[in-house]
């Protein structure tokens, strides 16, 4: 005996409806394609399923001993299909991946051309976010895995340092200091310093104000854009301002900016965060796969010219 899902489908829907007219409806077909499919059913099974009349229809007895199994039938093929879509998500796997600015200058590029050696199947999904807003995405699902500096820890997330990095002056060309090996921070006198505002990540905000005390620098802060090196770097270049910058961004300046070295030898971290309970494995795979491009050194900046 062999019938057709659809056939059971036809049957299921006329036997809730007890109408076939709106069993067409409910599926998208037309009337006359439901009567078939439930004529065909009756004759593979040599029952009839349905009384009918030109008024009503109703189910026989066979019909309605058959109906909770038709109902269990189709709920096990919805379970077969999702399963199935889940088992092509899994072969595929996508992985979402946020990054702040300075990672996805040079970390997470790396991070995409290992992929295709030593993650295959997986699919990362980079996702470019502002200062500061790493945990968001991760708490709105909208990554899996995040990236950043100075990541605020919760009980919803996980952190650890991937690794740290020299923190460097980012200065005008024309500045006096320009092609030095190393600069002193206090040396930069009255000049500016070009940050995001505090807000968008005050643990990084204040880390920077204290390395520049430290090396006996209290700069006035010009507030811009939540990036280091954004819409504003124009004022590094005309020699109005300084930024301070993880040496793995000295390779993406804009032109008439260089990087040099903060002679403190002051650095600062790179995090990885993800959220507690991630059991899935693609995910952990691309974790365990940060992990190890984080234990890798970073390129070290060009030399000023």
């Amino acid at each position: 005996m062999e019938f057709s899902l659809r056939q059971v489908e036809a049957f299921h829907a006329v036997a809730t409806r007890l109408h076939f007219g709106r069993a067409a409806d409910s599926l998208f077909v037309s009337q006359s394609v439901v009567s078939q499919e439930v004529r065909r059913l009756e004759q593979r099974l040599g029952l009839a399923l349905f009384d009918r009349s030109t008024r009503s229809v109703a189910l026989t007895a066979a019909g309605a001993a058959l109906l909770p199994t038709a109902r269990a039938l189709l709920a096990s093929a919805g379970d077969f299909a999702q399963a199935a879509a889940a088992a092509g998500r899994a072969r595929s796997g996508r992985v979402r991946l946020a990054a702040s600015p300075s990672a996805m200058n040079e970390f997470v590029p790396r991070l995409l051309r290992a992929a295709e050696d030593d993650l295959a199947g997986i699919v990362i999904d980079d996702l470019a976010v502002e200062t500061g807003d790493i945990e968001r995405a991760l708490a709105s699902s909208e990554a899996d895995i995040g990236i950043g500096r100075f990541l605020e820890p919760g009980p919803a997330f996980r952190t650890e340092v991937l690794r740290r990095e020299r923190l460097l002056v980012a200065l005008s060309t024309r500045h006096p200091l320009a092609g030095s090996p190393s600069v002193a921070l206090a040396e930069l006198g009255d000049l500016p310093l070009l940050l995001w505002p505090r807000e968008r990540s005050a643990a990084y905000y204040d880390f920077l104000l204290a390395a520049c005390a430290a090396d006996g620098l209290d700069p006035y802060v010009l507030v811009g854009r939540p990036r280091i090196i954004g819409s504003r770097s124009y004022l590094i270049a005309e020699n109005r301002a300084f930024g301070l910058l993880p040496e793995s961004s000295a390779a993406v300046t804009a032109p008439g900016i260089e990087a040099i070295p903060i002679s403190s030898g002051v650095t600062l971290p790179l995090e990885l965060a993800w959220r507690v309970g991630e059991d899935r494995p693609d995910v952990l795979r691309v974790l365990e796969a940060v992990r190890r491009l984080g234990r890798s050194p970073a390129p070290a900046p060009a030399p000023a010219s």
